[in-house]
């Protein structure tokens, strides 16, 4: 059973009324020849080379650290030594606030990470930050490392 439906598409297609087609008959047969044929191969033009990325502003020593670095050495790292869990709710709560766009998982890790510090569950805690560190150090640094924060 076909079922034919309509609906309210408003596109309009052109009428076309079919084509007759026409199918020729070879007269004669063409036979390969051994003649070789000259091919002209183009050389292709080099592109101009990528801009160079700029040396980076912050990072390893003798350069300042980079922003982010420098905020979670301050905020995060003395609230885990101490078991600071409220400065850790505090802390977690904020980086969920410094998600990039390309990072989706960011703000629930960091969220994660806020919610094990309200029950004062400091393994967790450092779980989630490993979690994070292992899902997006690499390409943070690579991508985005003087980023402002």
């Amino acid at each position: 059973m076909m079922v034919l439906a309509t609906g309210s598409c408003s596109k309009e297609e052109p009428e076309t009324t079919p084509t007759p087609t026409t199918t020729s008959t070879p007269t004669s047969t063409s036979t390969p020849t051994s003649t070789p044929t000259s091919t002209t191969t183009s050389t292709p033009t080099p592109t101009a080379p990528a801009p160079a990325k700029p040396p980076p502003a912050c990072g390893d020593k003798p350069l300042p650290p980079c922003p982010l670095y420098s905020w979670m050495k301050a905020n995060t790292s003395p609230a885990i030594s101490a078991a600071d869990f409220d400065g850790l709710v505090a802390a977690l709560d904020k980086v969920a606030t410094f998600a990039p766009p390309g990072f989706p998982n960011w703000v629930s890790i960091a969220k994660d990470g806020a919610d094990a510090a309200r029950v004062q569950n400091l393994d967790a805690v450092k779980a989630a930050c490993r979690g994070c560190h292992n899902q997006y150090r690499a390409k943070y640094k690579h991508e985005m490392r003087d980023r402002p924060i």
